[in-house]
């Protein structure tokens, strides 16, 4: 059985045990779902993708891959954005961000977005995703570090940045906090920070795992290849018969 995973910074310095048994994949582009599917995979897993520098995977992809008897999962950042949009037509979304998405709660692309560093650097994560500082900032209201004033400081500054440019101290800054005051509140982030993208990514790898030799359901619906899909086709097909 082959289970391709798509992920980069959502599961940056993970312990390698928990990518045991899967071929992981950098995050995906446009062509690169429907190239797992074309390669014969029996699941797919999306985590991360690319939607900046780069097309990103196309719906029509994972309906083809759905098509084909392959179940496909999202989780955590593109995959929970595609989850969403694609649950209809037999996509498995896992995961909060996933649920978030799919009732409507959360509707910004770049809440889960990130800037990351290349692949000889294993794509590590140089920006935190708004989902990440949200989550961060309700457990340390839970626990009383933080006053609910100081909360919605940091979760307005937050919104205000740029999603490449989001990070810790940039976020201090921008709430108004200075001097030792503000080192003494981007210790307490750092030290309470907690990702929710990469906690979906796990729980999206354990589904994997509990799923794995199950029949894909059938299909409830019909591809129609459109010529913009043809196109998309044969170019991956001579991708691959080329060896990319």
């Amino acid at each position: 059985m082959t289970s391709i995973l798509f992920t980069g910074p959502s599961l940056h310095g993970v312990a390698p045990e928990l990518l045991h048994g899967f071929e992981v994949r950098p995050p995906a582009g446009c062509g690169d779902l429907l190239a797992a599917a074309m390669q014969g995979a029996d699941a797919i897993g999306l985590i991360d993708g690319v939607f900046d520098h780069a097309p990103s995977v196309w719906h029509k992809e994972i309906l083809y891959a759905i098509s084909c008897g392959i179940r496909v999962y999202g989780a955590a950042s593109m995959g929970a954005l595609r989850g969403a949009e694609c649950a209809a037509y037999g996509m498995i979304g896992v995961g909060r961000i996933f649920e978030d998405y799919a009732s409507g709660r959360r509707v910004a692309d770049a809440d889960v977005g990130v800037a990351h560093a290349p692949a000889e650097f294993g794509y590590a994560p140089l920006s935190i995703a708004l989902v990440d500082v949200e989550v961060t900032l309700q457990d340390m209201r839970s626990v009383n570090v933080l006053s609910l004033h100081e909360g919605e400081r940091l979760l307005q500054a937050a919104q205000q940045i740029h999603f490449k440019e989001r990070t810790w101290p940039d976020i201090v800054a921008r709430a108004g906090f200075s001097g030792l005051q503000a080192s003494a509140m981007e210790e307490a982030l750092e030290r309470h920070a907690r990702s929710q993208k990469r906690e979906d990514a796990i729980a999206l790898l354990e589904r994997l795992r509990a799923d794995a030799g199950k029949p894909a359901e059938k299909p409830n619906f019909t591809l129609a290849q459109s010529g913009f899909f043809v196109v998309l086709h044969n170019r991956v097909a001579q991708r691959l018969a080329d060896g990319g």
